[in-house]
C-alpha cells in the first residue's frame, strides 16, 4: 500500500503539472485578452482536447495492463501502442477534415488545420508517462510530465504577453507540441529494446480487444464532459463559454487528483488479481475513502468562496462564473467515486461504455430543457444530473461483476462519518467573519480552519483511512525530526 501511496501522490503531482496549461494560465490570459478573445483560446482547446480523446482512445493506458501482464516485453507492448496511437489519429484526423468540409467550414470554423496538426502532435509518441508508470519509474515519469508543463506554460504566457494576439497563441503552442514530438519519436529510437524481447503473440489483437471497449468508454466521458461546453459555444457565443470556463476552473485539479489515483490504482489491482478477488476492491474501497476526505472538504470550500476567488482571481467580468462553479461542487462529489479501476482491472469494460451512454443522453436532453432558461447555470446543473446517472449504473455494475451487494459494496460507516464531519465543520463558514475581518485573506484562514476542525472530526470518528494516513504523516514528520523512540510509527 506504501507503495502505491507513493506512485499516486506522485503521479498526482504529475498530472496537476500537465493540467498547469488550464490552471494556471487561466489567471495570467484574463488579464491581456478580452473576455470574447480567452473565449476563443478555450474554443480552440476545447476541440483539441475532443479530437485527443478520439484519436488516442487510451491506447496509452493500456500499457498500464499489458506492461504487468508482459513483463519481459514491454518495448513490445509500447511498439504495439504506438503503431495504434498512429492508425487511429491519422483516421480520425481524416474524418475531422472530409466533415468539416461537408459541413461547409461550420464544424470546427477557423480552426481546422491548426487543431489537426496540434492533435497530430500532441496525442503521437506520448506512452511515457503510462511506461513509467507501469514500471514504476515515477521519478522519470514527474520529470517528463514538469517539462511538459514548464514548456507550455512559458509559450504561451510569453506570447500572450508580447502579442495579446490569440491566434498567435495557438500557432505557438502547435509549434511547442511539434518539437515534443520529434525529441519524443527520438529518444524511443535510442530507448527501445524491443528487437531483443521476446515476441508476444497475437497481442495487436489482444490490445484492440482491450482498448476499443475501454476507449470508447473513455471517448463518451470526454463527450459527455465537453458536451456543454461545445453547446453552449454554439448557442451563446465564445465569451458564454469563456464564463463557463471559468465557472469549471476546479475541474482539471479534481480529475488529476481523482485519474492519477486510478492510474496508480489499476497495475496493482491486476497484480492483487492474480492472487485474491477480495484484495483488488478491498484497496479500491480505501482509496474511494481517501478520494472522499480529500474532494469532499474541497467542495463545501468550493461553494462557500465562489464569489470572492472569481472576482478578484479573474476580475468582476466573470461574476457570472460564480454559480456555475458553486454547482460544481456536486460533480466534485460525483468524483469521488470512481467506478472504473476495479471494472478495468478485470477487462470488464463494456459497462463503461453503457454508463457514458446514458450519461450524455441525459446530459443533452437536460441541455435543451435548461440552457433557454438558465444559460450557463443549466449546462452545468446538466453535467452534474448526467454524472449521477452515470455512477448509479456503474455502481450497479461492480456488485454484479464483483458478486457482491449494494451494502459491501463501499465502507458506508467511513464515508457517512466523513459527510457528516464536513458537514458541520461548515459552521464555522456560516457568515462573513473570516472575509469581513481579514478581507481576501480570509478565504485561505477560514479554509484552514475548516479543514483543521474537519480533520480533527474525522480522527475523532476514528476512520480507519484517516487514522492510516495520520500514522503515515506522523511517521514522515518523524523522519525529518530524528528517530522517535518506542513508536512502532516511526518504523
Amino acid at each position: 500500500m506504501a507503495g502505491f501511496g507513493r506512485q499516486a501522490l506522485l503521479l498526482s503531482m504529475a498530472r496537476l503539472s500537465n493540467y498547469g496549461l488550464m490552471i494556471i494560465s487561466p489567471i495570467i490570459l484574463v488579464r491581456f485578452l478580452t473576455v470574447e478573445d480567452f473565449g476563443r483560446y478555450r474554443e480552440f482547446l476545447m476541440y483539441g482536447s475532443m479530437l485527443q480523446g478520439f484519436a488516442s482512445i487510451s491506447i496509452n493506458d493500456s500499457l498500464l495492463y499489458f506492461t504487468p501482464k508482459f513483463p519481459k516485453s514491454p518495448w513490445r507492448v509500447v511498439r504495439a501502442t504506438s503503431i495504434l496511437v498512429a492508425c487511429n489519429c491519422a483516421a480520425v484526423v481524416f474524418l475531422l477534415v472530409l466533415f468539416d468540409r461537408v459541413a461547409g467550414g461550420g464544424l470546427v470554423g477557423p480552426y481546422l488545420w491548426t487543431v489537426s496538426a496540434y492533435v497530430i502532435f500532441f496525442v503521437n509518441v506520448d506512452f511515457w508517462e503510462a511506461f513509467w508508470l507501469a514500471q514504476r519509474q515515477t521519478g522519470a515519469m514527474f520529470a517528463y510530465t514538469a517539462g511538459r508543463l514548464i514548456g507550455r506554460m512559458l509559450i504561451v504566457v510569453a506570447v500572450a504577453v508580447a502579442t495579446k494576439n490569440v491566434n498567435t497563441i495557438i500557432i505557438a503552442l502547435v509549434g511547442l507540441e511539434g518539437i515534443r514530438l520529434l525529441i519524443s519519436t527520438i529518444a524511443w529510437r535510442f530507448a527501445s529494446r524491443a528487437a531483443t524481447e521476446p515476441e508476444v503473440p497475437d497481442l495487436l489483437r489482444e490490445q484492440l480487444q482491450f482498448c476499443v471497449p475501454l476507449g470508447l468508454a473513455t471517448l463518451l466521458t470526454q463527450v459527455n464532459r465537453s458536451l456543454g461546453n461545445l453547446v453552449v459555444v454554439k448557442y451563446l457565443g465564445a465569451a458564454a463559454l469563456a464564463q463557463f470556463t471559468i465557472g469549471t476552473y476546479g475541474e482539471p485539479i479534481v480529475i488529476a487528483l481523482r485519474n492519477s489515483i486510478s492510474t496508480a490504482l489499476l497495475p496493482e489491482m491486476v497484480r492483487r488479481n492474480a492472487a485474491s478477488t477480495k484484495e483488488p476492491l478491498s484497496l479500491w474501497q480505501k482509496t474511494t475513502v481517501v478520494n472522499c476526505m480529500l474532494v469532499l472538504p474541497a467542495a463545501v470550500l468550493l461553494a462557500r468562496y465562489a464569489d470572492p476567488i472569481v472576482t478578484k482571481v479573474f476580475g468582476a467580468n466573470y461574476k457570472a462564473a460564480v454559480p456555475v462553479l458553486q454547482i460544481y461542487g456536486f460533480a466534485m462529489v460525483r468524483s469521488c467515486f470512481d467506478f472504473a479501476p476495479p471494472l478495468r482491472s478485470v477487462a470488464k469494460t463494456r459497462p463503461l461504455v453503457i454508463s457514458n451512454i446514458a450519461a450524455i443522453a441525459s446530459n443533452s436532453v437536460c441541455l435543451f430543457l435548461l440552457i433557454p432558461i438558465l444559460g450557463i447555470s443549466g449546462a452545468m446543473i446538466a453535467r452534474v444530473v448526467s454524472s449521477f446517472f452515470d455512477g448509479a449504473y456503474l455502481g450497479w455494475a461492480v456488485t454484479q461483476i464483483y458478486g457482491t451487494s449494494v451494502r459491501s459494496m463501499l465502507p458506508w460507516r467511513s464515508l457517512a462519518k466523513l459527510l457528516v464531519a464536513a458537514a458541520l465543520a461548515a459552521g464555522i463558514l456560516i457568515g462573513d467573519f473570516w472575509t469581513a475581518n481579514f478581507g481576501f485573506i480570509g478565504v485561505f484562514i477560514g479554509s484552514a480552519a475548516y479543514g483543521l476542525l474537519t480533520a480533527a472530526l474525522v480522527l475523532l470518528w476514528r476512520i480507519p483511512e484517516a487514522e492510516t494516513l495520520w500514522a503515515k504523516l506522523k511517521a514522515a514528520l518523524s523522519r525529518f525530526g530524528g528517530p522517535v523512540k518506542n513508536n512502532p510509527e516511526a518504523r
